[in-house]
């Protein structure tokens, strides 16, 4: 469904720069987890601390950071170029949602374990929000 243009604008230009944005958003967050794909696969040890310390999961192997790996790597090539986006982008979304409440202590600015670079995952589940709703106006380059 086309949005409705101001005064000043057609519908077909709000739509086309509505589309273009969705896209550059999309790329952008796709560009910004990826280092966190890669990571696994180049430092599984890291993975394994961080998912001690996050989420309680003591002891991951390396083979499971590479699973852990290949699956997110899938996953954010599909969200890259919007292959089925409801699945797509909610398991992103929902799994930095889940990403960043279990860092719930390290974006509180009076706690002492606060870290304010954990704070960039707060606009960026915004973006992810925004993107999923708006799933059906992202069509820019998209496939499927």
């Amino acid at each position: 469904m086309p949005l409705a243009a101001n005064q000043n604008s057609a519908p077909s230009d709000v739509n086309a720069k509505l589309s273009l944005a969705l896209f550059i958003m999309r790329l952008s967050l796709a560009l910004f987890l990826l280092p966190w794909v890669i990571e696994k696969f180049t430092k599984p040890e890291t993975t394994a601390k961080i998912f001690a310390h996050f989420y309680h999961v003591k002891n991951l192997s390396v083979f499971a950071s590479y699973g852990i790996g290949i699956l997110w790597a899938l996953l954010l090539c599909a969200f890259a170029v919007g292959y089925k986006k409801r699945i797509s982008y909610g398991l992103v979304l929902l799994l930095h949602a889940v990403g960043t409440i279990f860092t719930w202590k390290q974006l509180l600015p009076f706690l002492d374990t606060h870290n304010h670079l954990f704070l960039a995952s707060i606009p960026t589940l915004g973006a992810l929000i925004a993107l999923y709703m708006l799933r059906d106006h992202d069509v820019k380059w998209t496939f499927g």
